[in-house]
């Protein structure tokens, strides 16, 4: 298994046991719904899904969604068990972005 770690906030999570050859990057699933949400939005609404990311429905029924592990409850909390090391600035907070709730 792979360890990840993200490119903005540097927050590393996977396989505590993976060596630094085996670190892939990317967005944790914080920073998207800090970062991306508004793009996400715009992109759901392209593919034909409602613009739910990151509005607090746990309930979601888009399940062919390619946003849903970075917006469901239940899956964040997964990836925050998953963490390994939390850079000096980075918590992983997981909770609704002030652009999404106003």
């Amino acid at each position: 298994m792979l360890k990840y770690k993200c490119l903005l906030c540097g927050i590393e999570w996977g396989d505590p046991g993976a060596t630094e050859l085996d670190i892939s990057h990317g967005y944790c699933p914080a920073c998207i719904r800090k970062q991306y949400t508004s793009r996400i939005h715009r992109a759901q609404l392209e593919a034909g899904y409602s613009d739910c990311f990151n509005r607090g429905y746990n309930d979601c029924a888009e399940d062919g969604c390619c946003f849903r592990a970075a917006c469901q409850d239940e899956l964040i909390n997964g990836w925050k068990r998953a963490v390994i090391q939390r850079a000096a600035a980075a918590e992983p907070e997981g909770l609704i972005c002030e652009a999404a709730s106003a």
